[in-house]
């Protein structure tokens, strides 16, 4: 089981821990109908993982607008004691999520590419995925 917190009552958008390639912790959101796993343009510079001539692909974002995000793949990205090896995930700005005063430092966006090969139960009383 993996521990998460409700970022705010108003708005319970589920957030959790995790690091990428071993470094963080980061805040991301774990979002159940986002199709892949997105790493925050500012966390991926950080952490050294842009490089030119990326390839591109557009994503659809909750509001149905359209973006451009990086393709690369990273060695590994963690929850807790979860963990997908060598998986591909989109690299964008996110700036309404990072705008939320409260999701410190947002890192990214956990989506289904991640959690495909388990069997995810959210349980809110307990604060557990």
């Amino acid at each position: 089981m993996t521990k998460f917190y409700i970022s705010n009552p108003e708005r319970p958008i589920i957030a959790v821990k995790a690091t990428i390639n071993g470094k963080g912790p980061f805040n991301f959101v774990l979002d159940t109908g986002a199709s892949m796993t997105i790493i925050e343009r500012q966390t991926a510079e950080k952490l050294g993982l842009l490089d030119e001539g990326l390839a591109t692909r557009e994503a659809h974002g909750a509001g149905g607008a359209l973006a451009c995000a990086s393709l690369l793949n990273v060695e590994s990205i963690r929850v807790d004691n979860t963990e997908a090896k060598d998986i591909q995930v989109g690299v964008l700005d996110l700036p309404n999520l990072s705008k939320l005063d409260f999701i410190e430092e947002l890192g990214g966006i956990i989506g289904y590419n991640f959690m495909k090969d388990y069997r995810v139960i959210i349980d809110y009383p307990k604060q557990e995925i």
